[in-house]
């Protein structure tokens, strides 16, 4: 069933099946400011971007470690070749730890078996395309007083094949179901005992139409989703950042997106003579997707992902300063990434437009 709204009311109720629970659901629309701030953005050089070139980062989120990062270990995991176990992580961001646990979706196969999947590349990639989407004032909605987006399949899968990634209507379809079933709970891991901070699925509601619907319609038939909870409370205290989405899905390791997202969001003091450091202990620990286990091959995957950063103009180089134990045994491996001054303009514009909405969002409407 596709969504449907008054158009004389502008879409003040959207209506719907929601393909997880099979149930009809009514969502109210509402226009905050905080989303038409987030929709806002400050191109770093009129003459090369427009806005087109930018999306967000969510403050917490978008460090969480929840994308898993082989296809082939995954299918090794699996018991009978169905099921999967949840996967837990610690990781830390600004100065305060973390437990995340991961349950993986379960998802019924075209011949009718059902296997479990963590969300991976392809779900990462699905979702940040529908955030770009979200950032368009056509598709962003707040539906319940959280943000969301409407988007047709058609314009998904064109906005991701625009950025190099065509992927097939079933498994786009089977992605945003993996995001809708993937559940995730972060506990906090404060000195002063662990507490639940959030459980939620990637999206808590997913309004999808069916095959036949999309074939009769494809341009005009609409989808929603709801972003994680998480998404909605950054907007909402204005605690996200721009960052060069156009650059990011054009990474090919997921651990050189992971590294954008975190220089992007982290880095706010971006310059050349005040590069980034970082261990080798803290990537593998915080991002989740350093799975080898000798040091010196977990070592050339992250120089490899370094070196994309370099191409694309992220790093201007780095550095590496090992610490040897006893017998010379490498314990761990410190990075020093040096901004390239591309990057460099584009986080000093990305703390101009933080400081401007900022200002916006105490303005009397």
């Amino acid at each position: 069933m596709p969504i449907q709204g008054d158009a004389k009311h502008a879409r003040e109720h959207i209506t719907g099946i929601d393909r997880d629970q099979g149930k009809a659901v009514t969502l109210q629309k509402t226009q905050p400011p905080q989303l038409t701030l987030w929709q806002t953005f400050f191109p770093s050089d009129p003459r090369n971007k427009d806005k087109d070139a930018y999306s967000n980062t969510a403050e917490l989120y978008d460090a969480v470690p929840k994308y898993f990062s082989s296809k082939k270990r995954m299918a090794e995991q699996r018991r009978d070749g169905q099921f999967l176990s949840s996967l837990k992580h610690d990781f830390r961001h600004k100065d305060k730890r973390y437990l995340v646990k991961i349950t993986p979706a379960r998802v019924e196969e075209k011949d009718g078996t059902e296997r479990e999947y963590y969300p991976a590349w392809r779900e990462e990639l699905v979702e940040e395309a529908l955030k770009k989407l979200a950032c368009d004032h056509l598709n962003g909605v707040y539906l319940n007083g959280v943000a969301g987006v409407q988007f047709t399949l058609y314009e998904l899968r064109k906005e991701l094949k625009g950025r190099g990634h065509d992927i097939h209507l079933h498994d786009l379809i089977k992605s945003l179901l993996i995001c809708r079933r993937t559940n995730i709970t972060i506990t906090s891991k404060q000195d002063d005992g662990s507490e639940v901070f959030m459980d939620s699925s990637i999206f808590p509601t997913l309004v999808i139409t069916k095959r036949r619907e999309w074939e009769k319609n494809p341009k005009g038939t609409r989808c929603y989703v709801q972003f994680n909870p998480l998404v909605t409370h950054s907007i909402n205290r204005l605690t996200y950042r721009q960052f060069d989405y156009a650059i990011f899905m054009t990474f090919q390791r997921q651990l050189a997106r992971w590294f954008h997202k975190r220089l992007s969001h982290n880095y706010t003091q971006a310059a050349l003579m005040d590069p980034y450091h970082i261990r080798m202990s803290t990537i593998v620990r915080d991002s989740a997707l350093v799975n080898a286990q000798r040091i010196r091959d977990q070592a050339r995957y992250i120089e490899e992902s370094l070196d994309e950063l370099v191409e694309k103009n992220v790093l201007l180089r780095y550095s590496t300063n090992v610490m040897a134990g006893n017998r010379k045994k490498i314990e761990d491996i410190t990075y020093v990434l040096t901004p390239h001054p591309l990057f460099v303009s584009e986080i000093t514009t990305a703390n101009k437009r933080s400081s401007k909405l900022s200002q916006l969002a105490l303005t009397p409407q």
